[in-house]
């Protein structure tokens, strides 16, 4: 018999503002979907390849009776204006990444609410806390969980926060009861794929992660020359889909992470204070943020394509810096291109002297193109 309990009271205390209930039944009607996906070659390389493991809870949990889907809003608010004395190019961060790391929140009060459960519960219960590295379909549970609809951008748009939420689940091995679940789809209006800046939603509720900014931004090497142009001045992530939805409206966030001080990495940081970033900045920084699972140099990199674009000679002489010294190939080789989009003398200087010292012979190619205005 399924328990009753109050969880939204449980998950408020917790701190979590979103919570519901459905069954750890295997998401059978997945299935084709998943196939498809694969066989098309859309699966990222971040994802769990096997189908099987995407669809059933008991994988994770042997006995899974029940999952607790739970969201919790982006810990930041909306763009701010600079600081005095923040002057050059700035960069520009996705919403989910502008505070304290989503997956160590949601981690923390998952585990709080398991406790609360299982005190309520008064009885023996075992669970397992999981936010975003879990191979299960995330969004599809909580939409039959009752928390929101899934959107054509393939996100879940919740009533209250819309679509600037980020997503866990607790698997339990007791049965709780189940909440309705959100109506399938939303309005239809296609603006979301009007919108994206690389053509990467290619049809309603179908996205082509090759096409797609927020994983060139988040995937490591070299990025391809045609991408680079559209990463505007992104370093990390892409909302231009959300952006646009208009079940979003104007989304609310957490109130108590809106200060200034617990940005560790803003909406629009400045550029080239980033190239300078030592290890141990970068994790008291960006690293506590969700952007600091990539890394310093995938977040250097896209700050360079970011510098690239921005058009401003004012960075050429730090472009030239990590050409001529940086011991990374894929910093140097992004440095060149960079360079090659200023084109103004000095940068053009830089791109020579390249020529003639570098032995990396992707770098000297990447030099060459630069050049050619290629």
């Amino acid at each position: 018999m399924a328990g009753r309990i109050n969880l939204p009271e449980l998950a408020a205390a917790a701190g979590l503002e979103l919570s519901g209930v459905t069954a750890a039944a295997p998401l059978n009607h997945l299935t084709a979907r998943l196939l498809k996906r694969s066989n098309e070659g859309r699966v990222t390389p971040f994802e769990e390849k096997d189908p099987a493991r995407r669809i059933a809870p008991d994988h994770l949990l042997p006995g899974c009776r029940s999952i607790v889907a739970v969201g919790l809003p982006y810990p930041a608010g909306p763009d701010e204006p600079p600081l005095a004395g923040e002057a050059g190019p700035r960069g520009l961060v996705a919403r989910c990444a502008r505070g304290l790391d989503y997956h160590r929140l949601l981690e923390q009060k998952g585990e709080s609410l398991a406790r609360l459960l299982k005190k309520e519960l008064a009885a023996p219960l075992r669970y397992r806390v999981l936010c975003d590295r879990s191979p299960l379909v995330e969004r599809e549970l909580a939409r039959q969980a009752g928390l929101g609809r899934i959107g054509e951008n393939c996100t879940l748009i919740t009533p209250a926060h819309g679509s600037f939420v980020a997503l866990g689940t607790i698997l339990l091995d007791r049965p709780l009861e189940e909440d309705a679940p959100q109506p399938e789809g939303c309005t239809g209006c296609g603006r979301c794929r009007a919108a994206c800046p690389s053509g990467a939603l290619i049809a309603p509720y179908t996205l082509d992660y090759s096409r797609c900014l927020s994983y060139w931004t988040q995937a490591s090497g070299i990025v391809p020359a045609a991408m680079r142009p559209l990463f505007g001045a992104r370093l990390y992530g892409c909302d231009c889909c959300q952006e646009v939805c208009p079940l979003n409206g104007a989304p609310r966030h957490a109130a108590n992470n809106n200060a200034r001080s617990a940005l560790f990495l803003p909406g629009a940081p400045p550029l080239l204070p980033l190239l300078r970033l030592s290890r141990k900045e970068f994790a008291a920084t960006i690293g506590r943020s969700a952007a600091g699972w990539r890394g310093k140099t995938t977040i250097q990199r896209n700050a360079v394509i970011a510098l690239g674009n921005s058009g401003d000679p004012v960075a050429v002489p730090e472009l030239a810096r990590l050409l001529e010294a940086d011991p990374r190939p894929v910093i140097r080789l992004h440095s060149a291109w960079a360079l090659g989009q200023i084109q103004d003398r000095a940068a053009r200087r830089h791109l020579e002297n390249c020529l003639r010292r570098e032995d990396n012979p992707l770098v000297k190619e990447e030099a060459r193109h630069a050049l050619a205005g290629e």
